[in-house]
């Protein structure tokens, strides 16, 4: 028998072993998120990223030290907690775990799965942002903070992108935003970094003011001291200024005491030019020079143009240096002046002064019409300047280039050169060059369609400061929220514009009003407008091409209060536009959005047969009268219209789209009601123009159809005198490191002429070109690839010239004619895929080479597979055994799906057909 005293230590002993059994039961529910806790803590202090993710972990503020040294491989991620987040369907968090580690293309593929939020898209901007695509990380981080203005993860990401495209002053608002927010580690580092760039920035404005401000001071001052310093550190700013000071010097004295200031800025660029020149002034007669240079002094320091009389009086004395200023001063601008300032250049024999020859000639060249001359010579100018020490000079020859291709709406070059131009900038602290550098890229990014860069670039203009006019940014802003679809925002952008003082009532000011009319109308709208069209129509520099832009506007205008008179007007802008050559920028821009005014207010009225005659006439092919789609996109507006198998008509409008087409998924755009209308046809044309075009989601791939564009002119040439042209075996650039493409060799056909083969370093562009214009067939198999540096469309990769020229591109393509009436085959990635830029017209290499003359073109508007050369083969023969293209090209693509599931791309190839 048991003792009590002993029993009750028997039971407690018993008791143990159960209590500690059950503790043990609880704790791998304890231990749980301590694991989970390690896991993460690891992933934080391994973290190779600067990004904000919003997952809860990943987001712990975690410093990180300056970096230094040699980059240390990351250690394997452990695979135990990635396989229970994945058995609990958390692909948020695997995303962040991959995030953390930079693994950025398996973040994205998990971030992909998990459901549409703005946290998601905060993080995919993280993701673009990590690739260098800040066009769509804008776009994502717009759209999150549309929704949610204070996720601190989406400011800072967009900080970070604004600090990556040298915004740094708007970087630096934003990350006083995400400062203010009070985060635990985040807020101290964001203060820090809003500070750094801040006064980085600001000290670069500081030093540039001050280089100038010392050497103008020069002129006002002849006590002020040689800016020795800035010369040495600011060399073009100062050399800029430095002329004008010296021809500003009122007294031998005078001229000598600059001497140590040429000699130091000529060490620095080398050579003796500004030492010669300064010596030249001393030996003037100053009894007639110091009047002279006194006049001279005084119209610097009013800030105005040079008198003539001042013009006139440097002719006679002689004092070359003082005339040449006054020319370049005058407010009669440069050309009627043109040859005098060309002598007294030439006589200066300053490089300085080059590029002003240069810039001169080219404003002659482009009056005359004569482009490619100016291109030319802008070319060769700045390869000169490039060979010299002169790097200021060399960036104006940029922004001369780049306003250039801006105006021949060639905006990939005008991008490239702005780029440069922004980079070279910031680097010589040329604060005045930054400000024209942000200028054109807001523009050029504008006409890409990336709407959030060009409002992040203008942004940034106006938080330096930058603007001598009080309306013109917010006309730029007006413009760009309209196209994104924000008239409200557009609407009082507009009234801000019409309270300064200096609004100039431009164009852009009148193209907004007109568009915001029809949802946004004011009171002072007519009066607005009609002070537009006044300044459009006076003025001696106005050419046909303003006076054609003004009539377009006030029929826009009109369109929506008197709907007879606004397209009696818009009918006058086509008639007018179409007797300006096509390359007139502002007139076909005029016509492009006259037509499609036209055809969405027929859309509105319900006028379907007139919107298939309105497009028809702006393709320039016949009117169908069955089996027909026309499609057109206005803003928020879009008008259908299907024609079906019996010539029955059926139509659509719409006018409630909230975001830009560009970005939209075209593959919902055309209603069932008209699908099932086109259902029963054997092929259906598509009417389309810019945005809709190039398109190949419009209808399903199980439908036989074709774009068309324009009309063949010449007859169809007989099989017998058929000549096959095919380019294949491209020795590609090494610099693009393209894989080598599996060798083509076509088929010979019975009947036919063996075919003419381009291939190796043969297949180089110009004579790949100069094959073609005869050939009635051409198959291109190459390279595709998207350049914006070379093309605004995608391009072909041909094998390089002596030059290095490699790309086959829309441009060079529309610029030949094709006699033979050819089909081609595109067999080249992408090569189908249509520009990205705010273009009034189809602009890719489909279109081009129908206007130049093709009958039909293939082409992949997506990346293909190396097998891809026997698809279009595929089509090929279908088309030789009779059958219309659209149908062959279906009949193909149905084939190839139903024996390889792999075989998606097929639904993405492009048929344009010419009319005959």
């Amino acid at each position: 028998m048991v003792k009590p005293a002993k029993k009750k230590l028997w039971a407690l002993a018993l008791a143990i072993p159960v209590m500690a059994a059950g503790v043990a039961a609880l704790k791998p529910r304890a231990q749980a998120p301590a694991v989970a806790d390690t896991f993460w803590v690891e992933r934080r202090a391994a973290a190779r990223i600067e990004a904000r993710l919003t997952h809860a972990e990943a987001d712990r503020y975690r410093s990180r030290a300056p970096a230094g040294g040699c980059p240390v491989p990351a250690e394997p991620m452990p695979l135990g907690p990635l396989a229970r987040m994945e058995a609990r369907e958390d692909w948020g968090g695997i995303a962040a775990a991959y995030g953390l580690e930079g693994e950025w293309n398996q973040a994205a593929s998990f971030l992909e799965r998990t459901p549409a939020s703005p946290e998601r898209d905060s993080d995919l901007a993280a993701v673009a942002l990590a690739k260098g695509d800040f066009e769509r990380a804008l776009r994502l981080l717009d759209g999150v903070l549309a929704v949610k203005p204070a996720l601190p993860q989406a400011l800072w990401n967009r900080a970070l992108v604004f600090r990556e495209m040298g915004l740094t002053l708007r970087a630096s608002e934003l990350f006083e935003q995400v400062a203010k927010l009070g985060e635990q580690g985040w807020g101290r580092e964001a203060h820090a970094q809003a500070l750094a760039l801040r006064e980085a920035t600001l000290e670069r404005q500081r030093q540039w003011t001050a280089a100038r401000e010392a050497t103008l001071a020069l002129v006002r001052d002849s006590q002020a001291p040689l800016p020795m310093d800035a010369a040495r550190q600011m060399p073009g700013t100062v050399r800029g200024v430095f002329y004008e000071v010296v021809r500003a010097a009122e007294s031998k004295e005078r001229a000598v005491a600059l001497l140590p200031l040429a000699k130091e800025l000529d060490r620095v660029h080398g050579g003796s030019v500004l030492t010669d020149y300064v010596q030249r002034v001393v030996k003037r007669d100053f009894s007639r020079r110091g009047a002279l240079a006194r006049q001279y002094a005084e119209s610097l320091r009013e800030g105005q143009g040079v008198p003539e009389v001042l013009l006139d009086k440097a002719r006679m004395t002689g004092d070359e240096d003082i005339y040449l200023g006054a020319l370049m001063r005058t407010r009669n601008g440069p050309l009627r002046t043109l040859q005098d300032t060309l002598t007294s250049i030439q006589r200066a024999n300053d490089p300085w002064f080059t590029d002003v020859a240069e810039r001169d000639q080219a404003r002659r060249e482009i009056n005359d019409g004569t482009w490619w001359k100016a291109e030319q010579r802008y070319f060769g100018a700045l390869q000169r300047c490039r060979e010299t020490t002169l790097s200021v000079r060399c960036l104006e020859l940029e922004r001369r280039l780049a306003m250039f291709y801006g105006d021949m709406q060639r905006v990939s070059e005008a991008e490239q050169h702005a780029r440069v131009l922004w980079a070279g900038a910031r680097q010589l602290r040329e604060w005045d060059l930054e400000l024209n550098a942000l200028e054109i890229l807001s523009h050029t990014s504008r006409s890409r369609n990336d709407l959030g860069s060009a409002r992040a670039y203008l942004e940034e203009w106006m938080a330096r400061g930058a603007s001598i006019s009080c309306s013109w940014p917010h006309v730029q802003l007006a413009h760009l929220l309209y196209l994104d679809l924000r008239p409200d925002a557009a609407r009082r952008e507009l009234d801000l514009a019409d309270a300064c003082s200096d609004n100039p009532m431009d164009p852009m000011f009148g193209a907004t009003l007109a568009e915001l009319e029809r949802t946004n109308s004011g009171p002072r709208d007519a009066a607005w407008m009609k002070a537009v069209s006044s300044n459009m129509s006076t003025g001696a520099t106005l050419g046909r091409s303003d006076h054609v832009y003004s009539r377009y506007l006030e029929g826009r205008f009109l369109l929506e209060k008197d709907r007879a008179q606004g397209e009696a007007l818009l009918r006058d802008t086509l008639a007018q536009a179409d007797a300006l050559p096509r390359g007139d920028a502002l007139a076909r821009e005029a016509w492009a959005l006259g037509y499609s005014s036209l055809a969405t207010d027929a859309g509105r009225a319900g006028e379907f047969s007139k919107v298939v005659a309105l497009m028809a006439a702006q393709l320039g092919t016949p009117v169908p009268t069955r089996c027909a789609l026309a499609a057109s996109v206005h803003a928020e507006r879009t008008v259908l219209v299907a024609l079906g198998p019996q010539g029955e008509v059926k139509g659509h409008y719409d006018a409630s789209r909230k975001e830009a087409f560009f970005h939209a998924d075209s593959s919902r755009l055309v209603p069932e009601a008209l699908r099932q209308t086109l259902a029963s046809c054997e092929r259906v044309d598509v009417l389309a123009w810019a945005p809709v075009f190039g398109r190949t989601d419009l209808l399903p791939p199980e439908l036989a159809w074709s774009f068309r564009l324009g009309r063949v002119t010449g007859p169809r040439p007989p099989p017998a005198a058929t000549r096959r042209l095919v380019v294949a075996g491209v020795e590609t650039p090494s610099l693009l490191q393209l894989p080598r493409l599996p060798t083509w060799t076509p088929d010979a056909e019975p009947g036919s002429a063996p075919p003419d083969v381009l291939s190796g370093s043969d297949a180089t562009p110009s004579r790949v070109l100069a094959r073609m214009a005869d050939a009635t067939e051409i198959e291109i198999h190459a390279h595709g690839i998207t350049d914006p540096t070379l093309s605004g469309a995608s391009l072909v990769v041909l094998s390089p010239e002596v030059n290095g020229r490699y790309a086959l591109t829309a441009d060079v393509v529309r610029e030949h004619r094709l006699t033979g009436a050819p089909t081609v085959f595109l067999a080249a990635c992408s090569a189908g895929r249509t520009t990205a830029l705010q273009s009034t017209e189809p602009f890719s290499l489909p279109a081009a080479f129908i206007d130049s003359g093709a009958r039909a073109v293939l082409a992949s508007t997506v990346d293909i597979p190396d097998a891809a050369g026997r698809f279009f083969d595929g089509v090929r023969r279908r088309i030789h055994a009779g059958t219309p293209a659209a149908v062959a090209l279906r009949d193909e693509r149905q084939a190839w799906l139903a024996r390889d599931t792999r075989a998606g791309w097929t639904r993405f190839v492009l048929l344009v057909e010419n009319a005959d």
